[in-house]
């Protein structure tokens, strides 16, 4: 939450006080995306007076610290189990086949 103790800037000061990255700063409307819909489910906070839209270095700075940690919290998740396939439909054919396989395999191992 913004505080009264800290300095708020329109959006493209803010944008345009934030480093290069590649050559580039993040677009006011990036940042405008991030007060709106926010990047892996954290939002940059900020303050609308009128039709003015403004924000805070800090409140900048504690969105690349969520950022950073969910992104360490990615790093540290065990690896998703893979799913299978998704398989057409069998043929009644094919599905009586595949059961008398089955017993077959069942009648030889003596269940």
């Amino acid at each position: 939450m913004i505080t009264q103790a800290e300095e708020i800037f329109s959006l493209s000061e803010a944008a345009a006080k934030l480093p290069r990255l590649n050559g580039k700063r993040p677009h006011v409307s990036t940042l405008w995306r991030w007060c709106r819909k926010g990047c892996r489910g954290h939002r940059l906070e900020y303050l609308r007076v009128g039709s003015k839209i403004g924000t805070s270095m800090e409140a900048v700075h504690r969105f690349f610290l969520a950022q950073a940690a969910a992104d360490s919290a990615l790093e540290s998740a065990p690896p998703p189990t893979q799913q299978p396939a998704t398989q057409k439909p069998r043929s009644e054919k094919a599905r009586a086949r595949a059961i008398e396989a089955a017993r077959r395999k069942l009648t030889a191992a003596g269940v």
